[in-house]
């Protein structure tokens, strides 16, 4: 349980610059106005999808502005009044579609910035804070659903419950400066990953209890990314490298699936997964977006896992986690980076000789090629690809709607709920939509995800808004009588 001195909460009841883009860059908090009094320019400073991907909200350096994806509209904005009066909105997360609001604000009143250190509870129907939860650190992330709110710090995470802001559960973490913590939307009890308290580790908590709660190491590196499926039955993890993701049981954290993203580093900014978990996406700072398919076939057998890069390090809550260098079956231990293990070679060959002398020799081969090759060549690569227009092999974009404080990484990502449709969220103020082709042959290659539409949802003039639906009006054709048949409709934009 959490030091009562650690934190508090009190209940309702009780790379940027002046860039490609043209824009300046964004102003000092206490300069939010031109020497003319006319309004400042609004900048990014984080978004997200709501938990069922029907909405997405984000933090400006003026509060906060909501947003429908289909079609893509802005449906509230709160900026510059009221609660968020000379405030700046750090991180903000909504609960599905109703009107609470979990953020982390910054005030032009406190150069302190003290409001870095507790999150705030927005009632959009009252139009105040009704809730309040504080740290002595600063609060790198804040996740919620309908029973419960996580505060993320970086060594620690504190539960608690939505109803009263009580406080039920304190984890330990390893440092997590991204503020890494991801829920379960529908489970029954939640289930709430994050890292655990040795580097590469992930810690499954499933409820209050402690029963059901295990840790498995995931990755040789510190965790940069974290996804739960709907249901809380599969976790996807990446590290810093950003090279591979994995997807684990979190019932027993067995590994199903290594996918390759790329040879190449990156920073992996976003994983999802589809609602009915066949596919996999995942965003990073590079320009290309990636689909994983996670048929059931190609899942990792029980027999598989050392081909795979070696079984899940599994353990109970009470037992250790071994570092890299002690864990033989670690998943990145340096003699799966040297691509073979030791002494495998002469043993598989000799298998395969004895194989060739009784006339199996196409199987010898297969069998010793598998049992030596690094496991790079057993990863399963690109479903689909989805390259975001305007932007260099390196992800930068001709436009950059960020402020210098933001804590966006790189494009954030949601699926349509039936239709093979990826929505790629990007820090350029445009909602890309995209569309695959679900029943392709694996056979056939990558392919590539066909552009379908990008919309403008934000810039930084503070009175753009992005446009609704068009509405078609009746007007009167040039000349013609109001009552005139021959008047046409035209549409209002």
């Amino acid at each position: 349980m959490a030091d009562s001195a650690e934190e508090a909460a009190r209940s309702p009841a009780n790379q940027k610059s002046e860039g490609s883009a043209g824009y300046p860059a964004d102003p000092s908090p206490l300069a939010r106005s031109s020497s003319a009094g006319s309004p400042a320019n609004v900048y990014l400073l984080s978004y997200a999808f709501n938990q069922d991907h029907s909405c997405f909200v984000c933090g400006t350096t003026a509060g906060f502005r909501v947003y429908t994806i289909s079609p893509v509209a802005e449906v509230h904005r709160r900026e510059n009044a009221g609660a968020f009066q000379n405030r700046s909105v750090v991180l903000i997360t909504m609960l599905f579609k109703s009107n609470i609001f979990a953020t982390v604000t910054t005030s032009d009143d406190d150069p302190s910035n003290a409001g870095l250190n507790k999150v705030q509870i927005y009632d959009d129907q009252k139009r105040k804070f009704v809730g309040e939860l504080r740290s002595r650190n600063e609060v790198k992330g804040v996740v919620l659903r309908r029973d419960i709110i996580a505060m993320v710090c970086e060594y620690a995470i504190y539960v608690y419950t939505c109803d009263k802001l009580r406080v039920i559960l304190h984890l330990t973490t390893n440092a997590n400066t991204q503020g890494l913590c991801v829920l379960s939307a529908s489970s029954n009890p939640w289930i709430l990953c994050c890292p655990g308290q040795s580097t590469g580790a992930v810690r499954v908590q499933r409820g209050q209890d402690d029963a059901g709660t295990h840790v498995f190491s995931a990755h040789q590196t510190a965790l940069a990314a974290l996804a739960l499926n709907a249901s809380g039955s599969l976790v996807a993890t990446a590290s810093e490298t950003g090279t591979v993701v994995k997807v684990f049981k979190t019932s027993n954290g067995e590994l199903l699936y290594r996918l390759r993203r790329s040879a190449r580093p990156a920073v992996i900014s976003c994983l999802v997964f589809r609602p009915d978990d066949r596919f996999l996406g995942v965003a990073s700072s590079s320009s290309t977006v990636h689909i994983f398919n996670l048929d059931a076939s190609t899942a990792a057998t029980e027999g598989d896992q050392d081909t795979l890069a070696g079984a899940a390090f599994s353990s109970p809550l009470a037992s250790p986690i071994l570092s890299p260098a002690q864990d033989p079956q670690s998943p990145d231990s340096a003699d799966l980076r040297s691509g073979f293990r030791s002494g495998s070679l002469t043993g598989e060959l000799l298998k395969a000789v004895t194989k060739v002398a009784t006339g199996d020799a196409v199987h010898a081969v297969t069998d010793a090629v598998k049992g030596v090759m690094p496991s790079y060549f057993n990863d399963l690569r690109s479903f689909a690809t989805f390259r975001i227009p305007d932007v260099d092999p390196s992800g930068q974009d001709s436009m950059d709607m960020r402020s210098k404080q933001a804590n966006i990484l790189g494009p954030q990502l949601a699926f349509h709920k039936t239709e093979p449709i990826l929505y790629v969220l990007h820090y350029s103020g445009v909602l890309y939509e995209c569309t695959f082709r679900p029943d392709s042959e694996p056979g056939q290659g990558t392919q590539e995800c066909s552009f379908h539409s990008a919309t403008t949802w934000f810039a930084v003039r503070p009175d753009f808004k992005v446009q609704g639906p068009c509405a078609k009006v009746p007007t009167v054709a040039g000349g013609a009588a109001e009552g005139d048949s021959e008047a046409e409709e035209w549409q209002l934009l």
